[in-house]
């Protein structure tokens, strides 16, 4: 693992930009009112919609790029707001609150959008749940899968480098009992929706979308870089198969592997591979990187190869940004929520075995081939995943909702 003077020297200003982003949302926090914003656009109309998702989104700053739940909140207000509906927006965890003002209930998991079904049976709101992640019962079953699969290769569990539902079943009541369920991800993700609930035609499903981040259209020496592999992610580092990348370059080290994210709060993850990684010379450890920095540009011009082992996703953004600002194959299960199949290598299993056959598979392709592949990756999220194009995408499914609702 190679971390000197100068990958600190290049972190230093990301780490500034974050603790200054932090603070900044910290003190916007404190200047909400209970996690509530009225009015987000300054409009009032006859019909008004409460949204329980971000209410930080509409503080009149930059959006943030270090997560797309932001943006999805601001384009879903503005989707509102050319519906003719007044747009309120109140944190997921508020409780107290009274839905009798309100003509819609849109939102993710939480309080404050499972309260809507315990008020006054006079009060009625059209509910319609926003899902950000895979179905409640799939995730269930796919984690319980993963980490077998990683005890049967290591004899021993490492429970706690997955994701699990939070608290309780709430997400499973909140997508059956809602008027009407807005997926994100492919018709992979939504179909795991419909076969646990009867009134399959209340589900709509809607790819995410990139960040645009890197300017420059991606030059990079496939032939050189084919053999370098780009694990990006954030927490649940099992849940995100980095525990299969870092096991394939262990165990083929001709490989190079560059990993971004990682949870450090995950200690039983990292104390057990720290010891097996930490003199590797083609292992690289870059930390949670900035999208908008030349960092990031430069890892994904040093890459080829994107490795998503995600047991479930709800269309994931990380890879869309890796593929559509640095032209990489990817090699990712179905679970990632994007349909990839024309352009990648589609891992229905997310075990070990099946992964490794799937990249050492890449090594039967000409550079040529490889760079045709990676670049209509990159081509294909441009054309397809843009956040206009999401916008486009959530207006007419809330309008055919609100219409088939009347």
């Amino acid at each position: 693992m190679r971390f000197g003077l100068s990958e600190i020297s290049r972190l230093l200003p990301i780490v500034k930009r974050r603790m200054a982003n932090s603070v900044i949302l910290w003190l916007q926090k404190l200047l909400l009112t209970e996690h509530y914003k009225k009015d987000v656009f300054g409009k009032t109309y006859a019909k008004r919609v409460l949204m329980c998702h971000i209410p930080e989104a509409f503080l009149g700053k930059e959006l943030p790029k270090y997560h797309s739940n932001f943006t999805e909140c601001y384009t879903i207000a503005k989707c509102f707001d050319k519906l003719g509906y007044s747009v309120d927006c109140v944190s997921r965890t508020k409780t107290g609150i009274d839905y009798s003002k309100y003509d819609i209930v849109f939102g993710i998991n939480g309080n404050a959008f499972m309260g809507a079904f315990s008020a006054d049976e006079k009060v009625k709101p059209l509910k319609i749940f926003y899902s950000v992640g895979g179905e409640t019962f799939f995730n269930y079953r796919v984690t319980a899968s993963r980490n077998r699969d990683f005890y049967n290769r290591h004899r021993r569990w490492l429970m706690s480098a997955n994701r699990y539902v939070p608290g309780d079943v709430r997400t499973y009541y909140e997508s059956n009992l809602s008027d009407a369920v807005i997926c994100l991800g492919d018709e992979y993700v939504f179909n795991h929706f419909v076969r646990e609930d009867v009134l399959s035609d209340k589900y709509r499903w809607l790819p995410a979308f990139y960040f645009p981040t890197v300017k420059a259209a991606p030059k990079k020496d496939f032939a050189k870089c084919r053999k370098s592999i780009l694990w990006f992610g954030s927490a649940g580092m099992v849940h995100k198969g980095l525990d299969i990348a870092i096991d394939f370059v262990l165990a083929h080290p001709e490989y190079t592997l560059h990993i971004c994210g990682g949870s450090r709060q995950e200690k039983d993850f990292w104390n057990y591979y720290m010891p097996k990684i930490k003199t590797c010379k083609n292992i690289y450890m870059h930390g949670f990187v900035d999208i908008e920095s030349e960092q990031y540009a430069h890892i994904l011009s040093q890459c080829g190869i994107l490795l998503n082992p995600s047991i479930s996703e709800g269309g994931a953004v990380s890879v869309l940004n890796v593929l559509g600002n640095g032209a990489l194959l990817p090699v990712y299960s179905e679970a990632t929520g994007i349909a990839l199949s024309e352009v990648g290598i589609c891992v229905p299993n997310v075990i070990y075995k099946e992964f490794e056959r799937a990249l050492l598979s890449l090594e039967a392709m000409t550079d040529a081939e490889f760079e045709q592949r990676a670049l209509e990756a990159h081509r294909l999220i441009k054309d397809n995943y843009t956040i206009d194009q999401y916008e486009n995408r959530m207006y007419a499914h809330l309008k055919d909702v609100i219409e088939k609702n009347r």
